[in-house]
């Protein structure tokens, strides 16, 4: 990575760096304080406004508290329910004492079942000016109609009778609640209302009891809103008590303190802020901080229902400007001190970034010679800053342990043996923490047990570890196996474990267990101690040997599973090998030894001192590469139509047509007597039975030279062709369609037009014998071999006249194409790197070194000497093998010298012969593959 340009010198970033927390920290204080301040401010009126809201609650319940005791009281007197006229007023002075023990009540109103009325009111500057109370003394008013009969009066405070007032009508002083119905015994509210006969806003809470008495009290609100207003923290703050239908019980503002003295709604306050908390607090969000007209206020709605009554709410909410008016003076004095103190300090930062920054430059040169990876032993200067000399040891730290990690990752990356790379992990890894011994366990392919692969412990000449069964309920198996932790246990404890000689009692063995990627145990790693404290030690380096491990373990799995997919693929390779072998019986075992006779050719040649091989060496993976093409060398022969690959006579296609031949000679038989019978009227004469036997001996011998040639064994002479000729015009007479139950691909065949009975001839090549290729031919310019026109000729003339052998050209083609689909179907696959040449290997088996092969052509050195050595191996174990009905099996003799004149042909590799003969490769082969009645003397040096 290129340094930038605009580097600076460590100091000068320290001093940045404490200069910017310095500057941060102020900054954060400030804004803290703020926040905390704010939190503060908005918590103490949180907790103001739950005291409002309790205290306008505890006054409510008052209010209400004090009606409903009164109700009750004077719905269940004695007195009142039980006297009439004049008697019931011995109740006024209980009426006036309740008056002036509650100021919030300001009429008491008894109305009785007939007709008779009392109503004792407080005198105050709120009552009516209606009523003509004139005596300073005056403090009750007592109203009251007795049969029909009113009158007032005024009391003082110790209910002495004042002044006696006339009255110009009764109903004026009946009480002012409302005349709906009530149910008995049962309490009704008014809304709050303007009360009768008085200026203040109040409610009426009426009773009637089962005696039709009816009780009302006026309760004033007035020291409602005076509470309300005694809260107002500034010109900002609102107070709203309010009911469900919008009726102002009481307000109280900043801006506005006078109570208005008509019933209001909330619509009618003229603060616009109230109907809009209200909106949002019925829309379901919460008040606190929120935004009105771009300002910001902090409020609160509680809800209240006082003794059982409707429900009644409180609106409060201020300003947050308001709140926080107070708070900047204490901002100021935050922000000033952070600015002395960042100046005092600036000399401080500078001098300290200096000191820091030389040891500093010193580590950051070791950190970069670590980082090329350049691990001298060469100690750092001593610092007296603690952290610079921790940060120096820990460098030297460091450096050794990740030496170590690389030393040994690489190790295991290179390895491709599993033994090995588990000897180099356990011996690095004991080394790493001091361990006097080391054990590994791998889980075996059945998971069913625990074998041990590495044990080692230097006090002991010899130990040895056994198998542990992960069935075992042992402590061990519950720790490493199920529970999948490490743990540590006594050597003695341990019998897995044996010893030559005795280990003191303090010896311990840890047990860490490795897991695959999907958590499961496949390996426990065992760490000896001999003077103890294992645990100890592993929390030392337990970050080390977890990542160590890790890689370890996935290391292991991976192995394991190349080693399982390699030997699921080779097994794969040799069952489809095998397959291809038992599809015909004419391959015999073919593909199956072929690649073995390939690896022992390759193995001499790798083995050999001499030129041309020499130089010849495979590494572990192209001997993969080798068995891989020697097993599927013939591979492409899946795609050669079975009768094809069996074809053992001339006519034989999925059936042998000699059969329908002999049937013609029988029906041509039949056809010469009948003619000869009605030639003589129906009973034939002795020179007509002559002549008749003749024309039968002739028709059998036709049918035998057919037969003969069908067998395909010699070759077929000019004479032998003109015979064929002359008996495949013999003439019969067919009467049955050959279109009819045959199936819809074979009729596609048949397009002649059919005039029954047809005369054909004995043996014919017809336009149905011709079948066309099915799909289009690969056009691949590397490949010399050409297709025929057709894809098969079934002609009946056509195949008997086949010169050698039974496969017709096109046959011909079929089976040699088999190299052409081995090729494709190899390219075709996803080999790796190293298996590249696996196509070219398998697919040159059949070329030959004066290219004349097939199916490239390719001539000497243009051949792999991989493929030349299979070509040998092909062609000996062709001529060798006894197991295949077409051919008798050649003697060991006969096939190295058929082998030898192909080499004088040019048709295999000279060296490589030789190398077959002189190596005793052939007669390994012959004495493990050959029959013993095979295997003859072989003088080789008349073949080299």
């Amino acid at each position: 990575m290129k340094i930038s340009n605009w580097s600076f010198p460590i100091h000068v970033h320290i001093v940045t760096i404490i200069i910017f927390v310095v500057v941060l920290a102020a900054g954060s204080q400030i804004v803290l304080t703020n926040q905390a301040m704010s939190e503060v401010i908005y918590k103490a009126n949180g907790k103001i406004f739950e005291r409002i809201a309790e205290q306008t609650k505890h006054q409510l319940n008052s209010h209400y508290g004090t009606a409903f005791a009164a109700l009750g009281s004077f719905s269940n007197s004695h007195g009142l329910n039980t006297s009439t006229g004049s008697d019931r007023l011995r109740v006024l002075p209980e009426v006036v004492h309740l008056l002036s023990q509650f100021e919030h009540v300001q009429t008491y109103a008894f109305e009785f079942e007939d007709g008779d009325s009392i109503i004792v009111k407080r005198i105050n500057d709120a009552l009516s000016p209606d009523i003509p109370v004139t005596h300073p003394d005056s403090q009750y008013l007592i109203t009251h109609k007795i049969r029909g009969v009113g009158e007032a009066y005024t009391f003082d405070n110790n209910i002495n009778l004042v002044e006696r007032i006339e009255l110009d009508s009764v109903h004026f002083y009946t009480n002012s609640q409302e005349t709906t119905d009530i149910s008995p015994n049962t309490n009704r509210i008014s809304k709050p209302t303007k009360l009768a006969h008085s200026t203040s806003m109040g409610i009426v809470i009426s009773r009637i009891n089962t005696f039709g008495m009816r009780v009302s009290v006026d309760v004033l609100l007035e020291d409602l809103g005076d509470t309300l207003r005694d809260t107002l923290a500034n010109d900002t703050s609102i107070r709203v008590l309010y009911n469900d239908d919008g009726a102002v019980y009481a307000f109280s503002s900043g801006e506005n303190n006078q109570q208005d003295s008509r019933v209001l709604h909330i619509s009618e306050l003229n603060i616009d802020i109230v109907p809009h908390a209200i909106e949002r607090k019925k829309g379901g969000e919460t008040l606190g901080r929120f935004s009105y007209q771009g300002e910001n206020w902090f409020g609160r709605i509680v809800t209240i229902q006082p003794l059982d009554s409707e429900h009644i709410h409180l609106l409060m909410a201020t300003k947050a400007s308001s709140i926080f008016d107070e708070g900047e003076l204490i901002k100021r004095q935050t922000f000033y001190a952070s600015v002395l103190v960042f100046l005092i300090l600036l000399p401080c930062i500078y001098l300290v970034s200096r000191l820091i920054s030389k040891p500093i430059a010193r580590a950051t040169k070791k950190a970069k010679a670590i980082e090329n990876f350049q691990f001298g032993n060469a100690p750092l200067p001593h610092s007296y800053i603690k952290e610079i000399q921790e940060l120096n040891h820990a460098q030297v730290s460091t450096q050794s342990t990740i030496s170590r990690f690389i030393t040994l990752t690489d190790g295991i990356a290179r390895q491709q043996n599993l033994d090995t790379m588990l000897e180099l992990v356990c011996s690095n890894t004991a080394a790493s923490v001091s361990a006097d011994g080391v054990l590994l366990y791998l889980l075996n392919t059945k998971g069913d047990q625990l074998i041990p692969h590495v044990a080692r412990f230097k006090q002991a000449e010899d130990i040895q570890a056994e198998s542990i069964s992960v069935k075992d309920v042992t402590r061990f198996i519950e720790h490493i196996f199920n529970l999948k932790k490490t743990q540590a246990f006594s050597f003695n404890d341990l019998t897995h474990l044996r010893v030559n000689q005795p280990i003191n009692d303090r010896c311990e063995v840890i047990y860490i267990p490795l897991q695959n990627r999907e958590g499961m145990v496949i390996a426990s790693l065992g760490l000896i101690f001999e003077q103890g404290r294992a645990d100890e030690t592993y929390r030392q380096h337990a970050d080390y040997l977890r990542t160590l491990l890790g890689y370890v373990s996935v290391a292991i799995e991976t192995q394991q599973m190349l080693e399982s997919q390699r030997a699921l693929l080779n097994s794969f390779i040799k069952v489809f090998a095998g397959s291809l072998d038992k599809n015909s019986p004419y391959t015999g075992n073919h593909c199956q030894r072929v690649p073995i006779l390939t690896e022992w050719l390759t193995q001499a040649a790798h083995d050999s001192s001499l030129p041309p091989f020499k130089d010849f060496h495979l590494s572990e993976k192209e001997w993969q590469e080798l068995k891989m093409a020697g097993w599927l060398h013939d591979c492409g022969k899946i795609t050669t139509p079975e009768h094809v690959v069996d074809k053992s006579t001339k006519l034989e296609t999925i059936y042998d047509r000699i059969h329908e031949i002999r049937t013609r000679f029988e029906v041509i038989k039949r056809d010469r007597e009948i003619e000869l019978l009605k030639s003589s009227g129906g009973d034939l004469n002795q020179k007509a039975k002559c002549a008749l036997e003749e024309i039968h001996r002739q028709l059998d011998d036709d049918f035998e030279f057919i037969a003969s040639l069908n067998l395909g064994g010699e070759f077929v002479s000019d004479k032998e062709l003109a015979r064929l000729d002359q008996i495949a015009a013999t003439p019969w007479t067919r009467t049955l369609s050959k279109q009819l139950g045959i199936s819809w691909l074979e009729k596609q065949r048949h397009q002649v037009e059919e005039r029954l009975p047809e005369q054909e001839t004995l043996l014919s090549d017809r336009p149905e014998h011709l079948i066309p290729w099915d799909s289009p031919l690969s056009n691949d310019p590397r490949f010399t071999m050409k297709p025929t026109e057709y894809k098969a000729n079934q002609g009946e003339r056509y195949n008997l006249a086949t010169l050698r052998g039974t496969l017709t050209e096109e046959e011909r083609f079929i089976i040699n194409d088999h190299i052409i689909q081995t090729i494709q179907i190899l390219e075709s696959l996803p080999f790796p790197a190293h298996m590249q040449n696996v196509a070219n290997i398998a697919g040159g088996h059949h070329e030959k070194m004066d290219g004349t092969g097939y199916p490239m052509g390719l001539k000497g050195d243009e051949m792999p000497l991989a493929a030349r050595v299979m070509a040998i191996a092909d062609v000996f174990e062709a001529l060798t093998s006894a197991d295949r009905p077409y051919k008798k099996a050649k003697s060991l003799s006969e096939s190295l010298q058929i082998m030898s004149y192909m080499v004088k042909d040019n048709h295999l590799d000279k060296s490589l012969f030789e190398l077959f003969l002189t190596s005793g490769v052939y007669l390994r082969f012959a004495e493990e593959y050959m029959l013993d009645e095979q295997i003859d003397e072989v003088d080789i040096t008349k073949l080299i």
